[in-house]
């Protein structure tokens, strides 16, 4: 969308057979957010509120990009039994309705976002807790990726 090079048309790929995956390119990290503009999008685009259902996006999102992400890894993933990857988050998420089997896709498009993460475990390891990350640290990535800014935007003023 930043690009305004137009919208896909995933459900007729979809209907074609087409594994349509969602992700991004870096511009975001928030996958929730991601599911929410993919939601919004395409009802835009088709000037139809029944255009991307939100069963039909939790289908992409989840099954579809397990599928997807089987063909990189040899190790079972979107699956926690053994011998699986076992990439979990954890949510502060507290609905006012109910979480059923018929609205889930809705509390994920709507009701969630990233900032809601309170674990992650990747690979059965824990990587966050309590949103404070344990394998990295966050300042001093921070501080390289300033410094590499400023030589990256004065090679760029050179230009």
């Amino acid at each position: 969308m930043n690009n305004a090079v137009g919208v896909a048309d995933v459900p007729g790929m979809l209907r074609r057979g087409i594994n349509v995956a969602l992700g991004n390119d870096g511009f975001s990290n928030n996958m929730f957010t991601e599911m929410h503009v993919a939601y919004l999008l395409h009802k835009i685009k088709a000037r139809d509120p029944r255009a991307m259902p939100g069963d039909m996006l939790a289908q992409i999102a989840f099954a579809n990009n397990t599928r997807l992400a089987g063909v990189f890894w040899s190790q079972p993933v979107g699956v926690l039994e053994p011998g699986a990857l076992a990439d979990i988050i954890l949510l502060d998420y507290h609905p006012y309705t109910p979480i059923t089997q018929g609205n889930y896709p809705w509390h994920l498009i709507f009701g969630v976002d990233g900032s809601q993460v309170t674990h992650t475990i990747a690979s059965g390891r824990l990587l966050m807790k309590d949103r404070q990350l344990l394998t990295l640290d966050e300042e001093a990535i921070a501080a390289r990726a300033s410094e590499l800014a400023r030589g990256v935007w004065r090679r760029v003023a050179d230009m």
